[in-house]
């Protein structure tokens, strides 16, 4: 036998090459080796052969043999190819107006909507990002034991931040961070400002925005920063840069110039400006306290490459040393909080920083963003169902002549892409122009479309516009798709899948109507309910003035005394409505948190608390500055005490108190706190940081114009304080109507696309079914008869809506209201009627458009219409 025919080549190399050989090469390449091979099997052997045929497999593998090139026409081919695709998408929507008008209208909605949510979102969530240096800022924490568990602390003892600079390598810069409510005194006028104490690297670590002056500021001891905001409150149009400004830290008024002036920090930065002064003066303001250990926020720069894995280790070996000498406040170990999620995590711990998001309107837009993009895409989705009919003969025409399924849905994805572009310009517009004021105006925002410098923005656009495009456009596409050419030509189209497909999104977007329509009834009416509640005492005609200094104690009562529309005064350390101050109580094994207000003997009985059992404080009995409190009836419940005259105590910091008397539960804070139990405890005179004042009856704004006026007399440097009790909580209502406003709002854009979606779907089903009407006008059908057609055919599909819509606004619903108030109103009948009238009012008031229309035809003219 021949070697020719007794060898073959390498089955796995011959293989390769035709895997990876260009088809129109391969047959020329693949017999030019296989000669190669049996010319060397029978000159040189088979072993040789195989080599050398492996060998020029290998060389053959290079990019002219493996590409595959396309015809310069075909490429233009595509081209000219979508070109026409996008041509037929405006011809055809032009051809629709109508149908195309209300699937932009509602995408642009929904897409509005949706870029007022991101923005909250994003600002709620991502923060303190805009630092240069964020990738290496961390806040050092620690955790360590508490009584019952371990807990994490945001603030690090002072001594040892020192011994973690000396220790610990890999530390690039660090500051501390304290802050204090000083007074300030600008040209003998004196206000109150927030301070920050921190080290001169605090603006190289952070970045904030110099507005004027040198960024080396805090060098110097004896200069300050303060931002814009600032700078305009105390020196008002005037430059600031230079001025003099007077600071009383502690009980000594310290002389500092400004230094430099800083843009305000972001809206999403935790960190504050203010007035920023080096930390030496915090140092010896607690030093001539006596005060030589504190704690203090503490944050990091890394070295570049450090891993922060080192950088705890180092600083966990300082540990055993520190807790030798601290036993009280051990710590078990320390954790790097990068400053990118410092805020998100600020619930986890004490002394944190910045605050993590309320979920609760989080919620709320989220699930408005999505509900108007299921409605919108529901409603663009039935339209182009509906829509479809019109167009069969062009799809069945080219399909005949030979377009693929492929091509077809392409083409109306290519539609369908440029009808969700104009739907997006037009959401910006809209976004930018109504949703975003609108929104900021309601929620004390200012929240700006930055499309060029806003990657984060950017990339939710292009994922929105992807999912939009694919979630109305895909299903009618692949629908669109699917008809055989035959049953088209014959008129044999199978059209009860679609109608019932059409029906059901129909009926899911009215009950979405339904839910909103629920939700924005049940939101007034429990800000109806929350504005009505009773406080437990009474608010009216009262006012809250505080004391600057406890020089002024003593006058200040004398004027208030001396007025005659001032009824009676009663001195407070807390304030009901202003302060808060949760403490741990005791009876026993049983712990609870409970507030605990420092007021004068005769506060309960101005403020007007409901005694229950028991006495209120007595001003003529000493005794009841000696541990004894006045309790609500939540303290009693949550600690398990049943109150007895002769003797109830409890004990609080290792102090036992008597309990003298139970009032009725108040409102010590919004109504969107659940009362738990309140504790006064009578202070002497003293102690007084401001008195409630009740007044006689009168215009109590009045009132306190004339008061102040008269105090502020008597102080000219500092600012006096006048408040009316019955305003306390006028920012929690005023926050729950901008949510109920938005919710309004909200429920009116979800009937408009419903009305718009069942417009469109009736004015559709109404022109395919033309000639139908016509002849029944001609046989004598009355316009009864004509309107009871068309409205038949959607009876169950509001009748659906309204079954299942029902109950599921009231487990929706009822799960979103008692998330925003702590005392939120059940779903009863009353919203729920009052949804179903609204849904029904729209529905038959759209109905009669289309009825008038049907009406008003002229039958010659439907007969003679193809």
């Amino acid at each position: 036998m021949s070697k020719r025919f007794k060898h073959s080549p390498p089955r796995w190399a011959d293989w390769f090459l035709g895997l990876f050989c260009n088809p129109d090469l391969l047959e020329q390449l693949q017999g030019d080796v296989h000669e190669l091979f049996y010319w060397r099997v029978e000159e040189k052997g088979y072993s040789h052969a195989k080599w050398s045929f492996i060998w020029d497999v290998i060389r053959l593998f290079r990019w002219s043999n493996i590409r595959r090139t396309r015809k310069q026409g075909q490429k233009l081919n595509q081209i000219g190819m979508f070109k026409n695709y996008f041509k037929i998408g405006v011809r055809n929507l032009w051809k629709q107006r109508m149908p195309s008008a209300i699937n932009i209208i509602g995408l642009s909605i929904a897409v509005g909507c949706s870029i007022v949510a991101f923005k909250f979102v994003e600002f709620s969530y991502v923060k303190d990002n805009f630092h240069k240096n964020k990738e290496d800022l961390f806040l050092v924490t620690h955790w360590e034991e508490l009584e019952s568990n371990k807990g994490r602390n945001g603030a690090t003892n002072n001594e040892l931040t020192r011994e973690i600079l000396e220790s610990v390598p890999g530390i690039k810069a660090s500051t501390r961070y304290n802050r204090l409510q000083l007074e300030a005194r600008v040209n003998k006028h004196i206000t109150y400002n927030l301070t920050h104490f921190v080290d001169p690297a605090y603006l190289e670590m952070f970045t904030f925005e110099l507005q004027a002056g040198n960024p080396k500021t805090l060098n110097s001891a004896d200069q300050v920063v303060i931002d814009e905001s600032t700078a305009i409150r105390l020196f008002g149009e005037q430059s600031a840069l230079d001025q003099s400004i007077e600071l009383k830290i502690g009980e000594e008024w310290k002389v500092f110039s400004v230094g430099a002036v800083y843009k305000d920090k972001p809206h999403n930065g935790s960190l504050q400006l203010g007035i920023l002064v080096n930390y030496q003066h915090f140092e010896q303001h607690l030093s001539k306290l006596g005060q030589d250990d504190w704690s203090t926020n503490f944050f990091i720069q890394r070295q570049a490459g450090i891993q922060p894995e080192l950088l705890l280790e180092s600083m966990d070996k300082l540990l055993p040393i520190y807790n030798k000498d601290n036993e009280d406040g051990a710590y078990s170990n320390f954790e790097l909080e990068p400053i990118t999620t410092m805020a998100n995590n600020a619930y986890e711990m004490s002394n944190s920083i910045g605050s993590a998001p309320n979920k609760a309107p989080i919620l709320t837009l989220s699930a408005i963003a999505v509900f108007m993009l299921l409605l919108s895409t529901l409603n663009y989705v039935n339209i182009s169902l509906a829509m479809i009919m019109k167009r069969l003969k062009e799809i069945g025409v080219r399909k005949v002549v030979g377009s693929p399924r492929r091509q077809l849905i392409i083409q109306f994805l290519c539609e369908n892409l440029l009808l969700c572009l104009l739907s997006m310009f037009v959401g910006l517009l809209l976004a930018q122009g109504l949703f975003l004021p609108g929104f900021n105006e309601i929620a004390g925002v200012s929240f700006q479309l930055n499309l060029l410098s806003h990657q984060n923005f950017l990339m939710f656009l292009a994922a929105l516009l992807l999912f939009i495009s694919l979630a109305s456009g895909l299903y009618p596409a692949v629908v669109a798709s699917s008809y055989k050419p035959i049953s088209i030509l014959r008129k044999a189209t199978q059209r009860g899948g679609r109608r019932i497909l059409s029906s059901v999104f129909l009926t899911f977007q009215m009950i979405l109507a339904m839910v909103t329509i629920v939700a924005a009834v049940m939101f007034v009416y429990a800000n109806q309910v929350n504005e009505s509640i009773e406080w437990g005492y009474d608010q009216h005609n009262k006012l809250v003035i505080g004391i600057p200094e406890s020089d002024y104690r003593d006058a200040f009562r004398d004027v208030l005394l001396a007025d005659p529309s001032v009824e009676v005064i009663a001195g407070t350390r807390s304030n009901i409505g202003q302060s808060l101050n949760g403490v741990q109580f005791k009876n026993g094994e049983v712990k609870t948190y409970a507030e605990l207000f420092e007021v004068g003997r005769n506060y309960p009985e101005v403020l007007g608390l409901k005694l229950v059992e028991g006495r209120l404080f007595d001003e003529n009995l000493e005794s009841d500055f000696r541990k004894m409190l006045i309790v609500n009836q939540s303290f009693l419940e949550d600690l398990q005490l049943t109150f007895d005259p002769d003797g109830t105590t409890v004990v609080q910091d290792s102090v036992e108190y008597s309990i003298i008397g139970v009032v009725e539960d108040y409102h010590y804070w919004n109504p969107g706190m659940e009362i738990r139990g309140a504790a006064m405890r009578a202070i002497p005179a003293n102690l007084y940081t401001s008195y409630l004042v009740e007044m006689r009856e009168g215009n109590i704004f009045e009132h306190r114009g004339r008061l102040e006026e008269k105090l502020q007399a008597m102080v000219e440097e500092k600012s006096v304080y006048v408040g009316i009790q019955e305003l306390m909580f006028e920012g929690f209502y005023d926050e729950t109507r901008g949510i109920g406003n938005i919710m309004i709002f909200t429920a009116s854009i979800a009937i408009l696309l419903a009305a718009m979606g069942l417009y469109g779907l009736v004015s559709i089903n109404i022109s395919s079914q033309i000639k139908d009407y016509g002849i029944r006008k001609v046989l004598g059908a009355s316009s009864f008869n004509l309107a009871k057609a068309i409205v038949l055919k959607f009876r169950f599909v509001l009748l659906l809506a309204i079954l299942v819509g029902c109950p599921l606004a009231v487990l929706l619903v009822g799960a979103l209201v008692d998330n925003v108030y702590a005392y939120a109103p059940g779903i009863g009948v009353g919203p729920l009627a009052v949804a179903v009238f609204i849904l029904l009012s729209v529905t038959l008031f759209t109905f009669n458009l289309q009825i008038r229309r049907v009406r008003n035809m002229n039958p010659a003219e439907t007969l003679r219409t193809e």
